[in-house]
C-alpha cells in the first residue's frame, strides 16, 4: 500500500511539460489501439485470414507497450529533472 501511495504522489506532482508529452503519447497509443481493434473486428466479421489476426494482435501489443513506456519514461524524466534543478 505504501508503494501505491508513493506512486500516486509522484503522479500528482508531475511537471506540466512532462504531463503534456505523456498525454500526447497516450493519445498516440490510443489511436494505434483503435486501429488494431478495427483490424481485429475486420478479421472477426469479414475476413478470416490468420495474417490479419497477427497484425491486429501485434498492433495491440505495440500500443500497450507505447503507453507503458510513455508512463514510465515520463515519471523517470520528471524525477531526474527535479533532482537536477
Amino acid at each position: 500500500m505504501k508503494f501505491v501511495n508513493i506512486l500516486l504522489d509522484k503522479i500528482k506532482n508531475l511537471d506540466t511539460k512532462v504531463v503534456k508529452v505523456m498525454k500526447s503519447g497516450f493519445i498516440f497509443s490510443f489511436i494505434v489501439c483503435i486501429l488494431s481493434s478495427m483490424i481485429l473486428l475486420t478479421y472477426e466479421a469479414i475476413y478470416s485470414l490468420p495474417t490479419l489476426f497477427y497484425i491486429g494482435i501485434s498492433l495491440f501489443r505495440t500500443s500497450l507497450s507505447f503507453a507503458v513506456a510513455f508512463f514510465i519514461c515520463g515519471i523517470g524524466f520528471d524525477t531526474v529533472q527535479k533532482e537536477i534543478g
